[in-house]
């Protein structure tokens, strides 16, 4: 199949958020004849992991009011939910600070798509296809991508909307626990409760957002018995509240370079915003525009040192609960539900009976043991690509066209999401966004940073004259 000499083919790889927004923006741009290729291995495109899930006490941690689309108009969303408040599920009425089912927002991904879809310019068509990309081969004036059941399409330019990968092993080397039954390594595929009893006492690895999704759906499912949730530090997220927004305190000053500048920085503001009555959430917000800013201010010895020391408090306090799962995850460990432990986990056995699971207490050092019917690995996405064992990474770090940054936090990549092959040049035809670029960007992978890349990297693609050559595969 060749592609059109006067019409421009670019391919997206990945139908969830950030492939849907890209695909969006496209279509709504493109004046000329353009063929925007969606590849979607699993999922209807739209729902990806995070807005898949069926379950409506799985909530939106972005208020309504921010969860537009669209970087011009951020209140779209609660708009069009509004809209709808006769639509069965949908609620009745939406205020600007409602955190909503995340199922809702994954339809309103699809009914954007659909509308970037009916009016794009004559010209300009999209073509969903159902199948999972193992390979590109790169030709004279195009790239050829191969899939799993052997079909091929062309495109000039490629976009990897990859998304999160999924986790780390708990422990990490090979033990007979990862291929049981009884141990489930990626927490939001179908199935996860499957075969466990009601009363069985249950092991969740981690106690982020993914942690506190699964303890919901546990009860929501009947689940009966005990949850022990572990974690490193056992700090679970913050909770939102409402706030009036806080003034960019770093506006004028010269943006600190190290890590300790950077904290030392922000407790200060933070104590002058206490002396006020002010919350420190604001405070922080006020800085999430800066952040791939500061970012770029770090050296990588800098970011090494943020992620060594800072990460985890970093994250528990920008990614943060909505008030109503708070609540209901406090019920839950008041009532002696949920135990969250802060510990490292050293043993999984299975046994007749289940799992034995040990771990060393991070506040006492003495171990701890418990016998559970099932561990959920909610660790978190890792995020170096390079390791990852599926065929379209191996296949493109084997040509020499993907790497990874010093600290392996994403992709090799520009800050405009453009790759860059092993040896540091530009591919010139392949494109990312989203959570492949933390290790330039850091704050990348909530919906207000990727619909901003998705408009500025759809300007990108097609304002190029001309389909860039794409680079030849390396020799192996």
């Amino acid at each position: 199949m060749n592609a059109s000499d006067s019409e421009r083919r670019i391919a997206v790889i990945g139908g969830g958020c950030s492939g849907v927004l890209v695909a969006i923006q496209l279509l709504r741009q493109a004046q000329a004849p353009t063929r925007v290729l969606l590849f979607e291995r699993m999922t209807d495109v739209g729902r990806g992991v995070a807005y898949g899930t069926e379950n409506h006490e799985h909530l939106l941690n972005v208020p309504a009011s921010r969860m537009g689309a669209f970087p011009d108009d951020i209140g779209h969303f609660q708009r069009w939910v509004t809209e709808r408040g006769s639509t069965p599920g949908f609620p009745a009425t939406v205020a600007p600070g409602d955190f909503l089912p995340r199922w809702i927002f994954g339809e309103y991904l699809r009914a954007m798509l659909a509308e970037a879809r009916a009016a794009a310019a004559p010209g300009v068509a999209f073509e969903e296809i159902k199948g999972e990309v193992i390979d590109l081969e790169t030709e004279t004036g195009e790239v050829r991508l191969r899939c799993g059941d052997g079909r091929a399409f062309v495109a000039g330019q490629v976009v990897l909307a990859l998304g999160n990968l999924p986790g780390e092993y708990p422990i990490r080397r090979s033990l007979p626990i990862y291929r049981s039954q009884r141990y489930v390594h990626v927490p939001w595929r179908a199935g996860v409760l499957a075969g466990l009893e009601p009363e069985a006492e249950v092991l969740i690895v981690g106690a982020g957002l993914t942690a506190v999704d699964l303890v919901l759906e546990l009860r929501s499912k009947g689940h009966r018995g005990l949850i022990h949730a572990l974690s490193r530090r056992g700090l679970l997220p913050q909770v939102h509240r409402a706030a009036a927004p806080y003034a960019d305190f770093l506006a004028g000053e010269k943006l600190p370079t190290t890590i300790r500048a950077l904290m030392r920085r922000i407790r200060a503001e933070v104590g002058n915003a206490a002396a006020r009555g002010i919350d420190w959430r604001p405070v922080l917000d006020a800085i999430r525009a800066r952040t791939p800013s500061l970012w770029a201010g770090l050296s990588w010895d800098e970011r090494a040192r943020f992620m060594r020391h800072v990460r985890p408090f970093w994250e528990g306090h920008r990614h943060r609960l909505a008030p109503d799962v708070a609540e209901k995850i406090e019920a839950q460990r008041a009532a002696g539900q949920v135990i969250f432990y802060a510990g490292r986990l050293d043993k999984l056995v299975e046994t007749d009976g289940g799992v034995e699971a040990r771990f060393r207490s991070r506040h006492t050092g003495q171990h701890q043991t418990v016998k559970v019917g099932k561990v959920i690995n909610c660790t978190g996405p890792r995020s170096d690509y390079s390791k990852y064992q599926h065929p379209l990474l191996i296949n493109l770090l084997a040509r020499g066209l993907i790497g990874h940054d010093p600290l392996a936090l994403g992709l090799s990549a520009t800050t405009a999401g453009e790759v860059l092959a092993y040896d540091g040049t530009q591919v010139g035809w392949l494109f990312t966004l989203g959570a492949p670029l933390k290790g330039v960007l850091w704050e990348c992978t909530a919906v207000p940073e990727i619909r901003a890349q998705a408009r500025t990297l759809a300007e990108r693609l097609l304002a190029a004259e001309k389909l860039p050559a794409p680079m030849k595969p390396s020799k192996t």
